[in-house]
């Protein structure tokens, strides 16, 4: 009876679990007595309880295996600190953002009082933009914002919060009433009622709201719809009546994401409704720009210790731009390419802070030698007639590493040297690129192939005087003050050759300017539209039409070659390779784009159909392996069923479709099956077939089923 007892109280106690581990331990031996303690002194007590210190591999080796400890700790330690970097500079910028709109919505919540609108509830009309996805971002910073600087309470409220009146009123209250002194009150959604300092209220009451801002005073209770528009006009016209008849007692103030204008947005609401409302239009940096300040920040950043390629991040920016996609997503991509590069490169070890000291293996050495970079930077060698550094790359290990050393600090003036680059391509004002687009196209194809390039020349040609110093003044100030915004640092002194050449040029321009105002006559080239006449000749009553060059002036001629040496100059500037034409550019390149398409843009359509097409892509055995996709017995059985599924109508006939799957499975077939245990599989694969969405009980016949428009 007792063994029942116990039974029954061991199973009840273990009723709740879902499933059961049965791992004994082994069997030791059990010592009659239990052994004695001795006494430890506190010293050797301190000691053992010291904790020690443990480095824990998340990383895998690689290399076959082969890659040391040291060097598996240093990837994973290079990545984390690498991140982290990048983390705060996009945090910082994350900060910075909408930063002139968070302190005129909090100015205007803290000078609204009820006075001062006429009893009409102040309202900050929010102009978020399309971009429903960077709504979030923007709306936490309000919150945090009103929070810390009004010392409001903030309640964010989106659609799908709030389907009904009593649940948006639910909601709200708890959310202000929330304390985490309260936490042992049970004031939770499910319930009904609600306890505030000892009353018991409906959880959907104000006056619930407003007993506990009577012990706990608040200046503003402000409520925020995130996505106005996505609400129902009767329940936020409902809302707005309700705050305004508890504004005498309770500090209601609203924001409004409005996601197109205040004009749509006011004509969805009664003209009696936004009489209640003391309303005023704040407007937002818009989602590009914020993407296009992280990938300065974050992506084309000097110090960045890893550079995505060309690939990868055009994918990321078409995801971004397709999909609508928030800042969230996009920073996600970014750490997601940063996990991929240093958890699968054993290279990216140079990446890391101690880069100069770090001892690469003999197996880093020759994989080193095996890739392309190698093999394209010792054709070039050998084309230069460099033998005997070749030589030694191939040959001598301590030479390869101090090459490997010397390389990377090269790459970091490849960097500096793009990025001068593109924003000397920037700062023409015809130039109609964005600068990430201009970023992915000097990555994959250098400067020699840019498709911008010549219209950049060609317009150097047809400026005037003006406009041609405003342009060689802004290349001289990218040259000598660099970036701050992507950390690239300007080049100092007059001494630079190019700073020099290019402020003398300015200067001899705006002499030949005076010379020519003097001489009561305008400077301009011979690429001048204004250098063009058109002459008019009749012959034999016919008309002919010539263009010829105007006569140039000495100022004229002299400009023109200034033109000339501005440009030669500006294009001896212009000059950078492809990303991947640099040596032992995979050390601190990633450009694959299969990781990021599975993760990020997963197709479970194609695969899932793939699947039960060919399951021998999948499974790779030789009972699967079907060259013209036919129907086999040895198929999955619900491979089985896909392909018949695939032949039949809109309804199919549950009784045809197990006819027709036994007689591919039955025991006339070769390895066939009997009839019971053919039932049962196709009971399972029809089950199956249901819970991936293909097929539904039909309402139409008890004995069919129905196919379904699978999406």
């Amino acid at each position: 009876m007792a063994d029942t007892e116990t039974l029954g109280q061991v199973l009840g106690d273990q009723e709740h679990q879902a499933a059961y581990i049965f791992d004994p331990a082994p069997e030791a031996p059990v010592s009659a007595r239990p052994a004695k303690r001795g006494r430890i002194s506190k010293k050797h007590a301190a000691q053992s309880e010291k904790p020690k210190e443990k480095h824990t591999h998340h990383f895998q080796p690689l290399l076959n295996g082969l890659e040391s400890n040291e060097c598996l700790q240093l990837r994973q330690d290079a990545f984390l600190k690498s991140w982290s970097r990048v983390q705060d500079r996009i945090d910082g910028v994350l900060r910075e953002t909408n930063q002139s709109t968070l302190e005129a919505v909090t100015a205007f919540i803290k000078e609204c009082t009820v006075e001062m609108t006429d009893s009409r509830i102040p309202s900050a009309l929010i102009i978020t933009g399309a971009n429903m996805a960077s709504q979030s971002l923007l709306f936490e910073q309000l919150s945090g914002s009103l929070q810390a600087r009004a010392g409001a309470k903030v309640v964010l409220l989106r659609s799908g919060d709030a389907s009904n009146l009593k649940a948006a009123l639910r909601k709200i209250i708890l959310e202000v009433v929330a304390n985490p002194s309260d936490a042992g009150e049970e004031q939770t959604s499910l319930s009904i009622t609600m306890y505030v300092h000892g009353k018991r209220y409906l959880n959907y009451d104000l006056e619930a709201l407003r007993s506990h801002l009577a012990l706990r005073p608040s200046p503003h209770v402000i409520v925020a719809f995130q996505d106005s528009e996505a609400f129902e006009t009767g329940l936020l016209t409902d809302l707005i009546l309700l705050f305004s008849s508890w504004l005498d007692r309770i500090p209601f103030k609203l924001l409004f994401g409005v996601a197109t204008s205040v004009e749509l947005f006011q004509a969805r609401l009664l003209k009696s409704t936004c009489q209640l409302l003391y309303g005023r239009q704040f407007d937002v940096e818009q989602a590009d720009t914020i993407v296009e300040k992280i990938f300065k920040t974050a992506v084309a950043h000097v110090d960045a210790p890893l550079r995505i390629g060309p690939v990868s991040l055009q994918m990321v920016l078409s995801r971004q731009r397709d999909q609508a996609a928030g800042i969230p997503v996009f920073v996600s991509s970014l750490k997601y390419a940063y996990m991929c590069h240093f958890y699968t490169n054993p290279f990216s070890i140079l990446l890391a802070d101690n880069a100069p000291q770090v001892a690469l293996q003999a197996e880093h050495l020759e994989v080193a030698r095996s890739l392309s970079s190698f093999r394209n930077h010792v054709e070039a060698s050998l084309h230069g007639k460099a033998v005997s550094h070749v030589q030694s790359l191939l040959d001598d290990d301590d030479y390869l590493n101090r090459q490997v050393q010397m390389q990377l600090l090269s790459s970091r003036s490849w960097v500096c040297r793009s990025l001068r680059t593109l924003q000397i391509l920037m700062c023409h004002q015809g130039h109609a690129s964005k600068f990430t687009q201009l970023y992915v196209d000097l990555l994959s194809q250098g400067v020699d192939g840019l498709d911008q390039l010549p219209d950049f020349v060609n317009s150097m040609r047809r400026m005037d005087p003006a406009e041609m110093m405003s342009l060689l003044n802004q290349i001289v100030a990218i040259i000598q003050d660099g970036d701050s915004n992507m950390g690239l640092q300007g080049c100092k002194g007059e001494s630079v050759p190019s700073v020099t050449l290019l402020s003398g040029i300015v200067t001899e321009i705006q002499t030949l300017c005076r010379e020519a105002e003097d001489a009561g006559s305008t400077l301009r080239s011979e690429y001048s539209g204004q250098n063009k006449i058109m002459r008019t000749t009749v012959i034999a009553q016919k008309v002919q039409l010539s263009h010829d060059a105007a006569t140039l002036t000495p100022q004229d001629k002299s400009y023109t070659r200034l033109v000339e040496e501005a440009i030669a100059h500006v294009e001896a500037l212009l000059k950078c390779e492809r990303a991947e034409d640099v040596w032992l550019h995979e050390a601190w390149l990633y450009d694959f784009k299969t990781p990021y398409r599975e993760v990020f843009m997963p197709r479970p359509r194609s695969v899932v159909q793939r699947a039960l097409l060919r399951p021998h892509d999948y499974l790779a055995c030789s009972c699967c392996n079907s060259s013209k996709d036919q129907i086999m017995p040895t198929l999955p059985a619900t491979a089985i069923l896909y392909h018949l599924y695939l032949e039949t109508g809109s309804l199919i006939n549950v009784a045809d479709l197990w006819t027709a799957f036994f007689g591919i499975v039955s025991e006339d077939e070769a390895d066939g099956l009997d009839e019971r245990t053919a039932l049962v599989m196709f009971y399972r694969a029809l089950s199956e077939m249901r819970v991936l969405g293909f097929v539904k009980p039909s309402r139409k016949k008890v004995d069919h089923i129905a196919k379904l428009a699978w999406l």
